[in-house]
């Protein structure tokens, strides 16, 4: 019989690559609070539950009958304290659960990071406004405000005067399930991704971009990254230092076995700061579609023999190609949607994929970019070289059928 892999929590787009896991001969289980076609077709049970809830999850796991799970990971969602629990109550392999806390409470790692000896940035954590003001008179302005627990830049914004402060705060601990802020010192740079695996004491990297934050602060006070871009225009040597930077933070939080994602800050003077790291695969496509397109390297069968226990193919993370692959997002900027048309007419040569970012109706009222959430549509695109992808993906967003009074 094949191994039963819970599939805990589907990042948007990824439930594509759900057919994929299927063809390793696993039998798949998902769970997700909201299913899709793709999920339809690849899971041979679907739970429904909030799979950030570890309460939730493991209920609904109980009134589903399951008994019998061999492996679990999570597909671009941010919630590896869920996969530990859940790891833990079906004997599978995996993080800790404390562990799995410590890379995920934004407060908790930044404190393991620093005292580690790695450089993060200044930072305080608070439990209400009052205490996050005085913070700011240590951080400094101008600063950031994140939830402890959110992902994907919810709640995050930047803080560079007093006047907003108190209600960018409120607005950051009100999304805080843990109750918790932190606030950050607001740094300058080029921002990357880097990804990878960790087995026993070995590192494997199987991704590095570029973060494309050319119109950071275009939503101001909140963070717009408009993409990512494959391979890195940073020099071989800053590539070296990133690398080695990741592992230590890797070290540092006990982070195997487990896949990995980072977010890294080079400033002008070239150091290296380590903004986020956790344990789980990157979302928004990076490591299913971006990085496989731009140098063949599939994290995914890797991620999930790593889950069930099977040894890791060697083979399959030496990169095979050096192709230019850019991402690109589409932001929401408020107004009513009148009309939606077919995706299918503007993909253009170079265009992998252009796709939806949120489900769309006419009729539909739609927000003001605040965080990843707000994203409207999306494209990859590929070139003999980043300028010829880029131009393929401004391209394909500027031709996306969708028309907004």
């Amino acid at each position: 019989m094949p191994d039963v892999l819970l599939v805990c929590g589907v990042g948007a787009g990824i439930d594509r690559s759900l057919a994929k896991i299927k063809d390793l001969d696993v039998d798949v289980l998902v769970v997700t609070d909201v299913s899709t076609d793709r999920i339809r077709r690849a899971a041979s049970t679907i739970v429904i539950a909030d799979p950030t809830d570890p309460d939730a999850v493991v209920s609904s796991l109980r009134t589903a009958g399951i008994r019998t799970i061999d492996g679990v990971l999570s597909l671009g969602v941010d919630n590896p304290p869920v996969v530990a629990r859940l790891c833990r109550l079906f004997g599978c392999p995996g993080l800790d659960e404390e562990i799995a806390n410590d890379c995920t409470q934004k407060d908790r790692r930044i404190r393991i990071l620093s005292a580690s000896g790695l450089s993060t940035p200044r930072h305080v954590t608070a439990g209400n406004v009052r205490e996050a003001l005085d913070a700011l008179e240590s951080i400094g302005l101008p600063a950031v405000v994140k939830p402890t627990d959110q992902s994907g830049s919810v709640g995050v914004a930047k803080i560079d005067s007093m006047a907003p402060a108190a209600a960018l705060v409120a607005d950051a601990l009100r999304l805080a399930r843990s109750g918790r802020v932190v606030l950050e010192q607001f740094l300058v740079g080029t921002e990357h991704t880097v990804a990878g695996l960790s087995v026993g004491d070995e590192l494997f990297f199987t991704g590095f971009s570029d973060r494309d934050y050319g119109r950071k602060e275009l939503f101001s006070p909140y963070f717009f990254e408009r993409g990512e871009l494959v391979p890195t225009a940073l020099d071989p040597a800053t590539v070296d230092r990133v690398l080695r930077t990741v592992t230590s933070g890797v070290r540092a939080l006990r982070l195997s076995p487990a896949v990995f994602n980072s977010d890294v800050l080079v400033t002008p003077s070239g150091d290296v700061v380590l903004i986020d790291l956790t344990g789980r695969m990157t979302g928004a496509r990076f490591a299913t579609d971006v990085i496989p397109l731009g140098t063949g390297v599939d994290l995914l069968p890797n991620a999930v023999r790593l889950a069930l226990g099977r040894p890791i193919e060697l083979s399959e993370l030496r990169p095979t190609r050096n192709q230019a692959v850019v991402q690109r997002y589409l932001p929401a900027q408020g107004g009513i949607v009148d009309w939606i048309g077919d995706l299918e007419s503007a993909k253009f040569p170079g265009v992998y994929d252009l796709f939806w970012g949120m489900d769309l109706t006419v009729g539909q009222e739609l927000p003001t970019y605040r965080s990843s959430r707000d994203i409207l549509a999306g494209v990859i695109a590929s070139g003999s070289c980043l300028a010829e992808a880029d131009e393929a993906a401004d391209r394909a967003l500027a031709c996306v059928p969708l028309r907004v009074i």
